[in-house]
């Protein structure tokens, strides 16, 4: 049997591979990182229950292997195989005979492992770097120097800085071949500034739609055959916790609004600080403009 894994990814791709599996035990190490929290809590839960449940039946198929237990109590079994894997030992109930024994120094063995493989595993989730970037919910086209422009604002949660900051937003769409089927491409959009030396407070991403650019001539019936899709990447260095960081998000053609602009979120303070209104990240507001400066992309 073909195994078939499918999952919704975060840029908004429904991901369907065969031969593969979502849960493959080959690779535990991915397997805990790559799982929500909720599974990865359940999953160590089910994996601790399962084991005292296992070590339980052992002892409660010897009868007289537990000194104090109640004969056949499968709950005196499993309370005492709760208190061995975690090596409390309250002392009240312990191994009557060699078979007690052999079974519960196996049990403090698959304890210890146990242990640090929980462990590692939530050291491994907790070490691992957290972007923190907040990306505007749609993407904006808007007069830009006579022109107009693809706009993306992106900022982050965090209260320290992230220095050496690059963006970059890509273009993809789905190409026809002469000779049948179809083809998925990539077109790297040139953006006024694409390095930011610290991310503070917000930095827009400007992409100028010109005579060069993939988006010049898109209308909205081509965007109906293409499906086009634009990926924004931001990668930089927080300086809180000293790791590079990566992220991304996507946006499709009804997440982009022809004809507005973003909400100013800057405002200088008296004692000359500068105040980020996260709360109105991604408002975007009506601009008055020509025709013909916003003519073409009619994705709204």
């Amino acid at each position: 049997m073909r195994q078939r894994s499918a999952r919704l990814d975060q840029n908004g791709f429904s991901t369907v591979k065969l031969g593969t599996s979502r849960f493959s035990l080959d690779d535990p190490y991915y397997l805990i990182l790559a799982m929500s929290w909720r599974a990865f809590l359940l999953s160590v839960v089910a994996l601790i229950l399962g084991v005292n449940v296992i070590f339980a039946v052992l002892y409660w198929l010897a009868p007289g292997s537990l000194a104090n237990a109640h004969p056949h109590s499968y709950a005196d079994a499993f309370f005492f195989s709760v208190e061995t894997l975690a090596t409390v030992g309250y002392g009240e109930m312990t191994p009557a005979n060699g078979y007690g024994h052999v079974v519960s120094t196996i049990e403090i063995l698959v304890g210890l492992f146990l242990t640090a493989f929980v462990t590692g595993g939530f050291f491994a989730r907790f070490a691992r770097p957290q972007p923190r970037l907040i990306f505007s919910r749609t993407a904006v086209i808007a007069p830009y120097e006579g022109g107009r422009a693809l706009m993306v604002r992106v900022a982050s949660r965090r209260i320290h800085a992230i220095s050496e900051v690059r963006g970059r937003i890509s273009y993809l769409k789905t190409i026809e071949l002469q000779g049948g089927g179809n083809l998925r491409r990539f077109y790297d959009l040139k953006l006024v500034r694409n390095e930011n030396p610290v991310l503070s407070l917000s930095w827009t991403l400007i992409h100028p739609i010109d005579e060069a650019s993939p988006l010049f001539h898109l209308t909205k019936e081509r965007m109906a055959a293409e499906t086009p899709r634009l990926m924004v990447s931001i990668s930089g260095f927080d300086e809180a916790i000293s790791s590079q960081i990566n992220d991304r998000h996507s946006y499709l053609p009804e997440d982009i609004e022809v004809g507005r602009r973003f909400a100013h979120i800057l405002t200088d303070l008296p004692d000359g600080a500068v105040q980020l209104d996260l709360t109105r990240m991604h408002e975007t507001e009506p601009v008055a403009a020509e025709a013909d400066q916003l003519a073409g992309l009619t994705v709204s």
